[in-house]
């Protein structure tokens, strides 16, 4: 993908999902371990999206590196995150399947050190995205999350720099606040068309 910094950012995101449970395979994020998201990251240079999708859910959950990767035309969907600050994102949504005792059978893999994995069910999947809307805002450099954002120095004068101080620290928070809900209603879109694909609706919680 290009590195024009002026065009979006493209991102696989992998639902993987397993044939015999219809569960769903989820990791934790670096930033934030007791949360869950689906595998995702930058597609590279000479990449399609469906080989970054296997690419990536095999480095962040340890499916097999050798499933065969989705044609662009089985994406599930594509979904545009504008960013006013940094460059926006175009998530390649694809469906990777696997059965869980497969998974389960590689103990190893790019980053079993830094993510914990699970699977779920889509009730439960869910849940889990919708806890993304609800964590404190804090700085982080997740790559789930691209756009960190930057902390306000806490050593600045009381008075009126202090006020200002606040005030751009609620401002930031506020914003960084914005990009989590926004990146939880994407996997939740993801997750319901992930759902009508099979047939299923997903009752809200």
């Amino acid at each position: 993908m290009t590195k024009d910094k002026t065009e979006p950012r493209h991102v696989a995101v992998s639902l993987v999902c397993s044939p015999l449970t219809g569960r769903l395979l989820m990791v934790t994020s670096r930033a934030h371990p007791d949360l869950w998201i689906f595998p995702k990251g930058g597609i590279e240079e000479g990449e399609s999206s469906g080989q970054a999708a296997v690419r990536e859910s095999w480095e962040e959950a340890g499916t097999p590196p050798s499933l065969a990767a989705p044609e662009d035309l089985q994406r599930l969907m594509m979904l545009a995150l504008p960013s006013k600050k940094k460059r926006d994102s175009v998530w390649h949504v694809h469906v990777l399947e696997v059965n869980e005792d497969v998974v389960e059978c590689i103990e190893q893999w790019p980053e079993s050190h830094e993510r914990k994995r699970a699977w779920f069910t889509p009730s439960e999947c869910l849940l889990n995205i919708q806890e993304w809307s609800k964590i404190p805002p804090s700085s982080t450099n997740d790559n789930h999350l691209d756009d960190p954002v930057e902390l306000v120095n806490d050593h600045a004068e009381e008075g009126d720099d202090g006020d200002e101080r606040r005030d751009g620290e609620q401002q930031k928070k506020g914003k960084q606040q914005q990009k989590m809900e926004k990146k939880a209603g994407a996997m939740e879109l993801a997750l319901r068309q992930f759902m009508e694909s099979r047939g299923r609706v997903l009752e809200n919680q």
